[in-house]
């Protein structure tokens, strides 16, 4: 019974020892960095309050800019009204708030990617990319990220992308054995 163990134990010592150089070999290839830190900018205390208040002045401010903008409007449909001569009708507007809604959207890391739509009622930081490839050399001929979550109404818009920057770089349109111009298609 006490070999047993004895066996056992040199065992699971050297399986230590050896995990133990494997992470050495690692630390020495790889350095102490992992993947899993903070990135730079979010690193230090003072950064990420920093971040957080830059993000929440643009949330702020594009609230105040919806509500000039509601302001706006409201002003362009009373003065329809007027010069139709009609009354409003209904309940008195409220007035226009410029807070920002509490559970607004909004991303520190990434400002400029919208918060896309996702299948679990949910939102994801992110934007769906599209990219028009040569057939024939593979060579990417144009490429755009949009905040649509669905692909379909990307179609149109890439194929008018496509045939400016081809018409830009001065290479006409492929044409079939009758000579007619190919079209442009999805696939």
């Amino acid at each position: 019974m006490k070999k047993e163990s004895a066996r056992w134990r040199a065992a699971i010592e050297a399986l230590v020892t050896q995990a133990s150089q494997h992470d050495a070999e690692d630390d020495a290839a790889l350095g102490s960095r992992r993947g899993e830190e903070l990135p730079a900018a979010l690193a230090r205390r003072e950064d990420r309050l920093a971040t957080i208040e830059v993000a929440m002045r643009r949330v702020e401010a594009r609230a105040k800019a919806a509500a000039e903008a509601e302001r706006t409007r409201r002003a362009e449909a009373e003065a329809e009204r007027q010069r139709a001569g009609t009354t409003r009708r209904g309940h008195t507007p409220t007035a226009v708030d410029e807070t920002p809604d509490d559970k607004a959207p909004r991303s520190c890391t990434a400002p400029e990617l919208p918060i896309m739509p996702t299948k679990n009622k949910g939102g994801d930081s992110g934007g769906n990319a599209h990219v028009r490839v040569d057939g024939a050399g593979q060579i990417m001929v144009a490429c755009d990220v949009t905040a649509a979550a669905h692909d379909k109404q990307q179609a149109g818009p890439m194929a008018q992308m496509t045939a400016a920057y081809l018409a830009q770089a001065g290479i006409e349109k492929p044409q079939d054995a009758a000579g007619v111009v190919e079209r442009i298609v999805r696939t």
